[in-house]
This record gives structure tokens, C-alpha cells and sequence, in this order.
């Protein structure tokens, strides 16, 4: 009852506007947090509202929304008073019940008229002009789909191919038809290389953004679990997936060969990557570490490559070799590879090592996914640590799958790590339950505030540690 009564705080107006705005303005995410969630007070936990003009302007709006409606009821409880009449007061009752969901779901009408109105016509009209762009354009155009590891192909490509060539790849998270049609506006028409990330949800999202960028190859970074409460079923995460190579036919498409839903959903071995190798190029001495990154030897046809990256972990070398034959194919020198392997560095979050107080804290925090997972706990195992220590608070958005992955998970980190520290949410029970059917004997820790956590990671680590923090929840996530 005490949660209900945070619908009347005076942080909710901003509780909800947050809501909207980390949402990115999107109805169906942010209905569904809202649906969720019970104490207000608690929603904005890792940022505070950030005041745009668009924010200003609903808050104005809904704060005279409430004003107008306690008027009103008011006004019906005199009514009722002077007429000695009940319905009046009943109304106003009704009316003061719902006060929170008038807010909710009123502030979403002008959102709604000015997306139809105004940004949906403009939306169109970038689309198809980038649609024109992207066709016209000369550049060889890879695009890299997949259920995770997205970005680090994408920039691995970037830095390695931008040695010699002229390089544009749609920054950030910009894989939305509108993201890719913003990216084609800004490009001169001379670049020699575009790399386009697909972002997918749901089926036909891989083909609708190949028709829109028209690619001329593309990299299959792996399929896994990730985004299956949108999908449904992995049946069609596979096929939303392999639109790309419906669309590309007969042109290259490096599939992830450790990826198990993709080698099963593959009918040749060509342009199969792996740690092995891949079309022709033969990997041997691979060999990685926290301090000195991930090295490796490919051979193809006489020439050979001395790789070496900055990156941590084995199953990094499929991505580096596949992106050294991409590289070969476009007719970069040994030399002109060897030296953009070398300005390989860990991206942000993404298995990016660091120093604290003499141990080593791995930040793989934007990893949000199975392989991921079973890639880092691999390297935590491998470890030479006086405390292997691993901090998750779990995988979203893993539909029915969600009990089966994180007891999974926990059977990995009993295997692995000596120290499990959770972030307490609706998947720890299903982590711990994997952890005791693997018999962890080390110590458990779970965590109430994930942020007071990180914020004093220094106060927990000790000289001689190798702590490895996974996926980090946003906060319309419990």
C-alpha cells in the first residue's frame, strides 16, 4: 500500500517523464515499465531526468493536468456537499483513484499526434533519400548483423580497414532505419568503406535495413538468446538473421563458426569463421593475457600475418581473422593489416581491463548476452588470481528462456569464479539455483543498490584480484 502511494509523490511526474525519456520516447517500452512498476520513488536510480525543452514542455502540461483535475474534484465534492448528493462525490473519488493514470498515459497523446503529424512524414522522407544515398554510393558496404558483439566488429573493421582506406561506420548504437538514414546524410559520397550495424527486434528488420543500405557483404557476428522476448522464438531469430544472406545471394557473408544456431543454420562452410582460421587463412599460436592482449599467426597462400590486438580473450580471434581476410580481399599489404591490429583496442565496456589498487577489474558492462558470458567466465577460469571474482546481475530480455540461461549462468560461475556478487532482481533466484546444482563452494554476495556496488568497487578488490563485471540493468529493468 505504502508503493501505491508514491503515484501521489512529487517526484512522480518526473518519475514517468524519466521513464519516457530512457525509453527513447518509445510507448511500448515505456507502458511496459510502467505496467511493472510499483514504488515511484525508486525509479530513477542510475541518472536523474535530463531537462531538454520537450521534457520542460510535458512537465508544464502535466503538472496544470494535475492542478486541472484536483479542481475539478473540488468542485464535485462542494457539489455534492451543497446537494447533499453522493454521485458527485463518488465521481471525484474516481477521479482522484485514477489521478496517476490520467498522468501515465495523457502525456503520451501529444507524443503520439506529434509523431504522426510531424516526425513520421519527416522520417519518410529522410528513409527513402537515404535509401537513394546508400545505393548510389561506390563504397564497398558491410554490414554486421547479429545477436551480439556487433560493435566490436564493427570498429575492429573500422581501425583495421581505415589504415589505408576512407572509412565511414554508423556510431554508436545508430542500426535503426532512422539511425543508418541519419549516418547516409553525412556522407561526402568519397568514402572507399561504409560499415553499417543492423540493429533487429523483429522478424523482416534485417531485410528491411539491407534494402535500405544495400550491402555488398557482411560480417554474421553469432545468434544467441539476446532480444527473444521480442522475437519469441530462436526460430525466428535464426531467420530474421539470415535474411542478410537471402538478400546478398551469391556475394560474402563471414559467419561466426562458434556460434552454434549459426553453424547449424549454415548449409556450406564458406566464409566460416573461427579461432582456427578462415577462407584459407590458418590461425596458430593464439595465445592471450590481461597484460599483454591477444596475439596470434594466420598463413594464407604464402603470406603471413603476425596479429596482435589489445583485446582480452580466444574467442577474439575469429573476429581478427575474419577481419584480417575482409581486409586482404581489399587489397590492404601484410604491413598495412599488421599495423591496424596493433591500434586494436578494447572498446568502451566491452572486456576493457583495468588497474585497481594492483588488481585487475575487466568492465565487459555493455555485454548483454550468453556467448558473452561464456566467453568472459572462459578467461576469468584461465586467470592467474588470488580471487576470481565475478559480478552479474543478469541477462534481459530472454522471453521463456530466462530460468534455462541463468541457471546455466550459474553453473558456469560455480565452474569458474571464486567470489559470485549479484545484483539482486527477478533472475538471481535462477543464477543462485544454478550455483548450488554445481556445488559453488566460494563466496556469494548479492547486492540491493547495484550503484553504491560499483561506485566503492575499490573498497572491495584486493591486491592480486581479477574481477569481471557483466551486463549492468538500466533502470526500466528489475
Amino acid at each position: 500500500m505504502r508503493d501505491y502511494f508514491t503515484r501521489y509523490s512529487s517526484h512522480y511526474i518526473d518519475a514517468i517523464l524519466y521513464m519516457l525519456q530512457d525509453t527513447e520516447y518509445r510507448l511500448r517500452s515505456y507502458f511496459g515499465w510502467f505496467n511493472r512498476t510499483k514504488n515511484f520513488d525508486t525509479v530513477m536510480k542510475r541518472r536523474k531526468l535530463t531537462l531538454t525543452r520537450k521534457v520542460k514542455l510535458l512537465r508544464l502540461a502535466l503538472w496544470s493536468l494535475w492542478v486541472v483535475v484536483l479542481v475539478v474534484v473540488a468542485a464535485l465534492e462542494t457539489i455534492s456537499y451543497k446537494q447533499q448528493a453522493f454521485l458527485p462525490a463518488l465521481i471525484g473519488l474516481l477521479l482522484l483513484v485514477l489521478l496517476p493514470y490520467i498522468l501515465a498515459y495523457a502525456v503520451t497523446i501529444p507524443l503520439f499526434l506529434g509523431w504522426l503529424i510531424i516526425q513520421r512524414p519527416k522520417e519518410k522522407a529522410m528513409i527513402t533519400q537515404a535509401r537513394k544515398t546508400l545505393a548510389d554510393h561506390a563504397a564497398v558496404k558491410i554490414a554486421v548483423v547479429g545477436s551480439y558483439g556487433k560493435t566490436t566488429v564493427k570498429e575492429m573493421l573500422s581501425v583495421v580497414l581505415g589504415e589505408t582506406k576512407k572509412v565511414a561506420a554508423t556510431p554508436g548504437n545508430m542500426n535503426t532505419p532512422i539511425g543508418i538514414s541519419r549516418f547516409a546524410k553525412k556522407l561526402k559520397g568519397d568514402e572507399e568503406v561504409l560499415i553499417i550495424e543492423f540493429g533487429e527486434e523483429k522478424v523482416g528488420d534485417v531485410k528491411m535495413l539491407a534494402e535500405l543500405s544495400s550491402p555488398t557483404m557482411a560480417v554474421m557476428t553469432g545468434i544467441n538468446e539476446s532480444h527473444l522476448s521480442s522475437f519469441k522464438t530462436m526460430e525466428n531469430t535464426v531467420a530474421t538473421i539470415f535474411e542478410i544472406r537471402d538478400y546478398l545471394g551469391e556475394k560474402p557473408v563471414y559467419k561466426n563458426g562458434e556460434s552454434q544456431y549459426v553453424v547449424d543454420a549454415t548449409e556450406d562452410d564458406e566464409y566460416i569463421y573461427d579461432r582456427r582460421g578462415v577462407n584459407g587463412w590458418k590461425v596458430t599460436s593464439a595465445k592471450t593475457s590481461l597484460e599483454g592482449g591477444t596475439e596470434f599467426t594466420a598463413k594464407k597462400a604464402g603470406k603471413i600475418v603476425t596479429a596482435k590486438t589489445s583485446l582480452i580473450g580466444l574467442h577474439t580471434v575469429g573476429p581478427t581473422v575474419a577481419a584480417i581476410s575482409i581486409a586482404d580481399e581489399l587489397g590492404l599489404t601484410i604491413k598495412e593489416i599488421e599495423a591496424g591490429l596493433e591500434k586494436v583496442i578494447p572498446f568502451e565496456h566491452r572486456m576493457q581491463p583495468r588497474h585497481l589498487h594492483g588488481a585487475w577489474v575487466i568492465d565487459d558492462t555493455y555485454n548483454g548476452n550468453s556467448d558473452g558470458v561464456t566467453a568472459g567466465l572462459a578467461l576469468l577460469k584461465d586467470s592467474k588470481a588470488k580471487r576470481r571474482i565475478y559480478v552479474t546481475p543478469g541477462l534481459v530480455e530472454q522471453g521463456e528462456m530466462t530460468q534455462q540461461v541463468h541457471e546455466e549462468i550459474g553453473r558456469q560461475i560455480a565452474d569458474s569464479a571464486d567470489v559470485a556478487v549479484l545484483m539482486d532482481n527477478s533472475v538471481t533466484e535462477y543464477i543462485v539455483a544454478g550455483l548450488e546444482e554445481n556445488k559453488f563452494d566460494g563466496d556469494l554476495l548479492i547486492v540491493d543498490d547495484p550503484l553504491d556496488f560499483y561506485t566503492n568497487l575499490d573498497q572491495f578488490v584486493a591486491k592480486g584480484d581479477v574481477v569481471l563485471m557483466q551486463n549492468d540493468w538500466t533502470d526500466n529493468y528489475r
